[in-house]
């Protein structure tokens, strides 16, 4: 193996589902997919693989039904391997609890290659894979748009794009990348493919087998809150009536 790849993913809710306030928490419909972000990010992995054939390629996920779903995603897409990380208890833990969690199960399997999402669909707080290559001790390159590996020269070569900009970066491994859109265009998994990930099993490593607490940081969200309720729209015909109803509000003189 001269190549191992590491890919992360999570279960996000569908954009199109509802998602309500309920007192401190939040009722979310269940529709749940993989983040866009992350099914980019597994693309770009089975590109890789595909490039350097005796590549190893894992898919990790932390957290407990949703991570296997996202695990499942992600075999039904062309990984082979993949393995859950923790339990429930990482549900809505905050994001250095799961990179912690994520990064020991990582540092267990020793991948040169991390690939990852830019930011989650959820919170978009994009802090995870950031994290991950500092309790790793690994360089990180952000927003990725293109990735090409040299496995024999220990270097991967790649493209991002910052304020209209296209920046060309050379970085060795091991390393984090995070995926923009551009990096790859992830794939419809052909239903056989996705009956064989239904069928197959999850393997599973608990964070005590990792030796990590599931909230150590001290970090808790206090609330949720909706935004403001809009002002009602009203339609005009003319000019002469936006004028008018300008004046009245003494907006125009």
């Amino acid at each position: 193996m001269t190549l191992k790849v590491a890919v992360l993913v999570k279960q996000v809710p569908d954009h199109e589902a509802t998602v309500r306030i309920d007192g401190d928490g939040l009722e979310i419909e269940e529709r749940w997919v993989t983040s866009f972000f992350d099914e980019i990010a597994v693309e770009a992995a089975v590109a890789v693989r595909k490039a350097i054939p005796d590549a190893g390629l894992k898919a990790f996920s932390a957290g407990g039904k949703l991570a296997v779903e996202a695990l499942r995603r992600a075999m039904a897409m062309g990984v082979d391997e993949v393995e859950q990380v923790g339990d429930e208890s990482l549900e809505g833990a905050s994001g250095l609890s799961v990179a912690r969690a994520l990064a020991a199960a990582l540092a267990r399997w020793q991948p040169d290659l991390v690939l990852c999402g830019k930011q989650a669909g959820d919170d978009d707080m994009g802090a995870v894979g950031p994290m991950i290559s500092a309790l790793l001790g690994m360089p990180v390159v952000g927003a990725a748009t293109s990735l090409a590996v040299d496995a024999a020269a220990r270097k991967a070569r790649l493209t991002r794009s910052v304020d209209g900009e296209r920046w060309a970066v050379e970085a060795g491994l091991p390393l984090v990348v995070t995926a923009e859109k551009g990096l790859a265009e992830p794939r419809v998994p052909v239903v056989m493919r996705v009956m064989k990930a239904m069928r197959a099993e999850v393997p599973a490593v608990s964070l005590a087998e990792l030796g990590v607490e599931p909230a150590t940081d001290g970090v808790r969200r206090l609330g949720y809150f909706g935004p403001p309720e809009r002002p009602e729209v009203r339609m005009v015909e003319s000019v002469d009536e936006l004028t008018r109803l300008l004046r009245q509000r003494g907006v125009l003189a």
